[in-house]
């Protein structure tokens, strides 16, 4: 994958405030990244300056390796957003809006418009005027204002906002879509923590304006695994753990969580049963990005 955004030592502070302390971020092509932290941790300040809808800060944005400050007179837009509550002419329809907003994206291909439109499912309020949409579906035609021209990045600050749940599917879809057929990145906030799960090919934590953590989704179940045994002997296994070194949590009188290296889960197994160590039942468990996302944040 080709580097196509690089945020680099970014800062940002209000008088005394600092909102964000030297972040460092970057997105690939067709590449998902997950942006998630509390309220106030700098998430929407981030996306702002991505998108220079804040341009007075400290620090380096690149956009294919050139700094978005230098970058002028683009034929396409190269960075599409949907940021806090998305903005219309209230008075148009939706399908009247995509349109105003094609022509100074630069979309040639009003096709496009079309296609977008299918694959969000919007066709049956887009020929509706805009002052009339619910958030649900403004959200959604924010979205479909965002990706015209296809940018190269994509920036989604909580695009499931208002959602009715039937719909976040179709939304998640669109986007897998992008990234994947349209080759496009894309950085998403949410705080449904099960979307950015299923949705991202990384997630990066914020707190308290540094990015903390940045966890590889899609390789951390090939690196490590989490294994449960089920056994009588409970200190006897955990005895045996310590001496292997490896990292193990009792949960309860006869259930043991283990973390151990993928490739060497099969000798494990074996080497329990050659040292003649009971256990019922052994099975992987997954640990959830919101246990992840307890473990990294804390208290907070």
């Amino acid at each position: 994958m080709s580097e196509v955004l690089k945020v680099k030592n970014i800062s940002k502070s209000y008088k005394r405030n600092i909102v964000l302390d030297k972040v460092d971020l970057s997105l690939n092509r067709g590449e998902i990244v997950g942006l998630v932290g509390p309220n106030g941790a700098g998430k929407t300040t981030l996306m702002k300056i991505i998108t220079s809808l804040i341009r007075k800060y400290s620090g380096e944005v690149y956009f294919e390796g050139e700094n978005i400050k230098n970058i002028k007179n683009l034929k396409t837009k190269p960075i599409g957003s949907v940021i806090e509550t998305p903005g219309f002419y209230p008075n148009l329809t939706g399908y009247e809006n995509l349109l105003f907003f094609a022509e100074i994206s630069g979309l040639k291909d009003k096709r496009e418009i079309d296609e977008i439109i299918e694959r969000l499912d919007i066709k049956s309020y887009v020929n509706k005027k805009v002052k009339k949409y619910s958030l649900g579906m403004k959200q959604r035609l924010g979205v479909a204002q965002a990706v015209l021209s296809y940018p190269k990045i994509l920036i989604l600050d909580e695009p499931t906002n208002g959602l009715d749940p039937a719909i976040v599917p179709k939304l998640r879809k669109f986007i897998k879509y992008i990234a994947k057929e349209k080759n496009t990145a894309v950085l998403i906030s949410s705080h449904i923590l099960s979307e950015i799960e299923l949705m991202c090919d990384k997630v990066a934590f914020i707190q308290k304006g540094k990015i903390i953590k940045v966890e590889d989704l899609k390789n951390k179940e090939r690196i490590c695994h989490r294994i449960a045994f089920k056994t009588s002997k409970v200190n006897i296994m955990k005895e045996f753990l310590k001496e292997k070194g490896l990292e193990f949590k009792i949960i309860n009188e006869d259930t043991i969580y283990v973390k151990i290296k993928a490739n060497k889960m099969e000798d494990l197994v074996s080497n329990v049963n050659s040292n003649n160590i009971p256990f019922s039942e052994v099975y992987k468990v997954k640990e959830s990005l919101e246990e992840e996302y307890l473990k990294t944040m804390g208290e907070d």
